[in-house]
């Protein structure tokens, strides 16, 4: 499948999706940016919607937060990519536990921006041509105030039951080098880079509120 200019960052959520829930299934995509998921979601047969405070005035997409829409039990599933870690942690999941089915499914895409070090610099220096400061500290001080990959995934893990935990590829997809995602997700294996990106597959959990 050809990807989507715009699917760096949910490359593969619709496929997955796809393995949970049958066409025509009710999707919510939450921080839905311009709503290019929602497209895709809607394209290959599904009832999706975006939300983001940000989102275009078009069908399929809602501008405002996700804690402010409306009702119970609206979706099979849910999207949340690169969005939780700027956002308010306890009332979006509370939010998105609200508005998903019982037994509904959540899939998390996010970084752990902490875990750059100086292997992950040099890596981004040798493959970027932008002249961009790549040291840890510029790094630090540009994602300073974000929530770290822990502190979402133990915010997730509060109200839904964890199926699946796996690493992706983050600074090739950062630099929108696709053709170097293999060789990132080589070096992460082998420990000799840091694993920044991270996929949560959820489900429901018995504890939620």
């Amino acid at each position: 499948m050809g990807g989507h200019p715009d699917d760096r960052w949910w490359r593969g959520l619709d496929v997955q999706l796809a393995g949970y829930l049958p066409s025509g299934g009710r999707v919510l995509d939450v921080g839905c940016a311009g709503g290019q998921l929602v497209d895709r979601l809607r394209a290959t047969g599904f009832d999706a919607v975006g939300v983001d405070p940000k989102a275009p005035e078009r069908p399929g997409l809602v501008r405002g937060l996700v804690e402010e829409l409306a009702g119970e039990a609206e979706y099979d599933a849910a999207c949340a990519v690169m969005s939780l870690h700027h956002a308010a942690l306890e009332p979006v999941c509370a939010a998105i536990v609200r508005l998903l089915r019982p037994g509904g499914v959540l899939l998390v895409s996010e970084l752990s921006w902490d875990e750059y070090d100086h292997r992950a610099a040099l890596w981004v220096d040798r493959h970027d041509g932008s002249g961009k400061d790549t040291a840890v500290e510029a790094w630090g001080r540009e994602h300073a105030g974000l929530h770290t990959g822990d502190t979402v995934r133990a915010a997730v893990a509060d109200v839904f039951e964890i199926d699946l935990t796996r690493h992706t590829p983050y600074l090739s997809r950062m630099l929108a080098r696709r053709d170097l995602e293999a060789n990132e997700t080589a070096l992460v294996e082998c420990s000799s880079l840091p694993p920044l990106g991270f996929e949560l597959h959820c489900r429901g959990s018995s504890r939620r509120r």
